[in-house]
């Protein structure tokens, strides 16, 4: 390739011999070399220049930590490289390229804002760029057939761009775009120099997003020792899972948030709470026979990710069909196996989870399991601690707490309160462990006969209380007199007593809350009294609190009894 002409003259007419000739060659070659090696000279001192300009920018952007403030430093710092009109940093966020900086120079440009810009990988130019990884220079923007006016944007625009995608481990992080107004505006120098600048942004945007995951780590460690302290400091089951449906809401961001236990009596699944936009829906009981996502990892004993769970067969499918959306189900697990499953699941498609998302579940999951298990184990020596050891029922202690419970509530409700009559010949007929033997039946059948919002009690000795939430003094004889007549399947003449001449019967009385008493013993002490009254008068029957206040001034509440020996 010719860089030029070597002349050489003569003021007189001369004949040019071979050597001369020759000589002129050799010459006009050197001069060659020595023209080339300086223009090669000076472009690597120029190239030496702007890498270093680069490495300096570089550096710039790596002491920088968040990704909005590297875009921003790349829109402004990029002109002591390139000289251009307008500037966009853009990052891939799932299947969309998102603008994090911008800068307009010019007028055209000036207006353009973020939702603008937003764009689908793989469409138009910059996704092509960032589908294809490959830098372009477009000297003609518009006559381009990969290029896509921007919304709200003149499409006659006379403009030159460049465009550079940000790779950095084998990964595209993103696209920088550069604009200018008119043709053939860059030249392919701008375009190298863009491309290297470009992998020192994304080393940077690297380092940025490496920064932020371990910044929420770290939050998630200690949100997630916050929860820890929170749920180990409880031990009411509902309570815990209501704390870790929150705080996990938070954390991780969801549409949906649910939590099922496994039932200790049938061994299946039952929904405990559920959050979220399909809440109702995933707190209604599972149908008999259903398998889904959470029986699978019940069997298995193992978490499930689906980073889409539209295709995966484990998933029930409901009246609506398949949906998009990343599903995270995490068995609750004991020393003996699951006891439950935590769900966790965003709607749509492309909405999935991360790994450290996914690996965070996990850790809660670990959390609420040893809370669940410590309130299992809380409740069942609570309930111990509560029950009758003989009749199963729950004991006096208990029944003080629920009615102090009942009466700070402030809404109605009634106490029964029953007095066996002659048990005593029982014990004295057919020995204690027949007696025994005729108080679980007693209990028994104040179960059956009761609704299943009472509360059945063995006060003491032969004497039972039953609780009788939302009801009032108009509603609660019929039910008082259900309760007593039940006994007759214990007590008639059909049954072992009555077979043998003894008639055993039932002294009740009743009282309601608040037109009996304000307190606690004031209810206790109005049916207390009102059964005594029929007690005294042979038994067999209900009374009412007042019917009891002929005594008020002679009877006091009395402790439990052990064993009557009146009528």
């Amino acid at each position: 390739e010719a860089i030029g002409s070597l002349n050489v003259y003569h003021d007189r007419r001369h004949v040019w011999e071979a050597d001369e000739l020759e000589a002129l060659t050799q010459l006009s070659i050197q001069a060659s070399v020595a023209i080339r090696s300086a223009r090669t000279y000076a472009q690597l001192a120029t190239w030496a220049a702007q890498l270093q300009s680069i490495q300096q920018l570089g550096a710039r952007l790596n002491r920088l930590s968040d990704v909005a403030a590297i875009g921003a430093a790349i829109a402004k710092e990029l002109r002591e490289l390139i000289d251009y009109h307008n500037v966009r940093v853009y990052r891939i966020y799932g299947d969309e390229l998102l603008p994090v900086a911008l800068l307009g120079q010019v007028g055209e440009y000036e207006d353009e804002t973020m939702d603008q810009l937003r764009v689908k990988v793989g469409t138009g130019i910059t996704g092509w760029v960032a589908t294809h990884r490959v830098a372009e220079y477009l000297p003609d923007a518009a006559a381009d057939p990969r290029a896509d006016t921007i919304p709200g944007t003149s499409d006659d625009i006379d403009e030159s761009m460049l465009l550079a995608p940000m790779v950095f481990d084998d990964a595209v992080l993103g696209v920088l775009v550069l604009s200018k107004l008119g043709l053939n505006q860059f030249s392919e120098d701008d375009l190298r120099l863009l491309v290297i600048y470009a992998s020192f942004a994304a080393q940077a945007m690297a380092h940025a997003d490496a920064t932020q995951r371990l910044e929420r780590q770290l939050q998630s460690r200690r949100d997630l020792l916050e929860v820890t302290e929170t749920i180990l400091s409880t031990l009411d089951t509902s309570a815990v899972l209501e704390s870790v449906a929150d705080r996990l809401g938070e954390l991780v961001g969801s549409d949906n948030i649910w939590i099922e236990l496994v039932d200790d009596d049938g061994g299946s699944l039952v929904p405990m709470i559920a959050k979220g936009v399909n809440a109702e829906e995933y707190l209604d009981p599972f149908l008999p026979g259903e398998t889904g996502i959470a029986t699978w990892v019940m069997d298995h004993n193992e978490p499930a990710f689906l980073p889409d769970q539209f295709d995966d067969e484990r998933v029930f499918v409901g009246p609506s069909g398949r949906i998009h959306g990343g599903l995270i189900c995490v068995p609750l697990r004991s020393r003996t196996g699951p006891i439950g499953v935590l769900s966790i699941e965003r709607l749509g498609e492309g909405r999935s989870f991360s790994e450290e998302e996914f690996e965070l579940v996990q850790l809660f999951a670990g959390q609420v399991s040893i809370a669940v298990q410590n309130s299992r184990a809380h409740g069942a020596i609570t309930r111990q601690a509560e029950t009758d050891d003989l009749t199963g029922l729950r004991n006096h202690r208990s029944f003080r707490r629920e009615l102090a419970k009942a009466v700070a509530h402030g809404e109605p409700f009634s106490l029964l309160m029953v007095d066996l009559d002659r048990f005593k010949l029982v014990n004295d007929t057919f020995g204690h462990e027949a007696g025994n033997a005729f108080l679980e039946g007693i209990a028994a059948a104040i179960l059956t006969a009761s609704r299943d919002t009472d509360m059945a009690f063995r006060y003491g000795g032969d004497e039972f209380v039953v609780l009788l939430p939302r009801t009032d003094a108009d509603h609660v004889g019929p039910v008082a007199d259900r309760i007593r007549r039940a006994f007759s399947s214990v007590v008639g003449p059909t049954s072992e007593t009555g077979s043998e001449g003894i008639h055993v019967d039932a002294s009740a009385g009743v009282a309601t809350y608040p037109t009996d008493g304000t307190t606690a013993d004031e209810i206790l002490l109005a049916a207390d009294r009102a059964c005594f009254m029929v007690k005294r008068n042979g038994g067999g029957r209900v009374a009412r609190a007042e019917e009891g206040l002929a005594l008020a001034d002679v009877f006091t509440l009395q402790v439990p009894t052990p064993i009557d020996t009146g009528p």
